[in-house]
């Protein structure tokens, strides 16, 4: 794990603004151009790539950024949304978190595993399949939506939190890249405890979730723990499968999240100490605010959280 201390963020944020961001990018698309190299070298015997990692680990953006990567390969890269295989609501249980009092959306039983395993075995034996829709208004599967085979030279692209499931890793192992995504560093300040990964994850999923989610702060913050027990179950069992792991965080982000949830995150001090995130709160007013708009470039995994 990286570590950055609070003290050398805010030099590079103050005085060196292009610079830092420019590194703190580059890092980035190094790992994501590296990870696509390997996935490209053993496309024709391992076709499936499946992407996990925890809420807001930046999952949507870097799996288009892995596709990108692997065109300059000659490889081109379908995409199946883990979404699609949401069950219609009303046809299951959805099973509690009796830990935190609320349904638990993390849970595997909430989606059709089992159809999704045998469509990406059928891909991977040169097979046609019919893909389902879930449609979120009506919250409902909607069969046969579209119709996918892969040819010799395109590899297919999921993730999912769910996609390092023995239920479908099982079966896969053998012709699918697992990759691991996470923010894998935490910033160390003069005093007080260190913000761990989950906290910095937190920030990501706060300013995501209101801007574009429509769900205000403390829906975010009454669901986290609940994430939180998900990624400790659904999660962290299977870690082992991945063969690669990126670290997508940008330290300059936290110049960005922090001065925009400031006034936020000191108006609910009592839940974040629930969520475990008193230290998050702590540090609300210790980073330097940052002029990003001129240098962060158009491909970054930060506009998946401020758009």
């Amino acid at each position: 794990m990286a570590e950055y201390t609070l003290k050398f963020i805010n030099h590079r944020a103050r005085y060196e603004t292009a610079d830092f961001i420019h590194e703190c990018e580059q890092h980035y698309h190094a790992q994501v151009l590296a990870v696509a190299e390997e996935i490209a070298r053993n496309s024709t015997h391992k076709p499936i790539v499946l992407i996990n990692g925890p809420s807001s680990s930046g999952k949507t953006t870097t799996n288009d950024r892995i596709a990108r990567a692997l065109e300059a390969h000659g490889i081109h890269a379908e995409m199946i949304s883990m979404d699609d295989y949401y069950r219609t609501v009303g046809t299951y249980e959805i099973p509690p978190d009796p830990e935190n009092g609320v349904p638990d959306l993390e849970s595997p039983e909430c989606m059709n595993l089992p159809l999704l395993s045998q469509h990406l075995a059928q891909l991977a034996e040169g097979q046609e399949i019919s893909l389902p829709r879930f449609d979120f208004e009506t919250r409902s599967s909607i069969p046969d939506a579209r119709t996918l085979r892969l040819a010799p030279d395109e590899v297919v692209l999921i993730e999912g939190i769910h996609s390092f499931n023995p239920v479908i890793m099982g079966d896969l192992a053998h012709a699918a890249t697992g990759v691991y995504l996470s923010v894998a560093s935490a910033v160390v300040p003069e005093e007080g405890a260190r913000l761990e990964p989950y906290m910095l994850r937190f920030l990501r999923r706060a300013m995501r979730d209101s801007l574009f989610r429509n769900s205000p702060f403390e829906d975010t913050l009454h669901q986290w723990n609940s994430v939180r027990r998900g990624e400790r179950l659904y999660i962290a069992p299977y870690r082992h499968h991945a063969e690669f792991t990126i670290d997508t965080y940008l330290p300059y982000e936290s110049n960005i999240l922090y001065p925009a949830l400031r006034e936020t995150l000191t108006e609910h001090l009592d839940a974040l100490e629930k969520a475990d995130l008193r230290e998050a709160y702590r540090a609300a007013t210790l980073f330097e605010p940052i002029d990003y708009l001129p240098y962060i470039p158009e491909a970054s995994v930060l506009h998946e959280f401020i758009g």
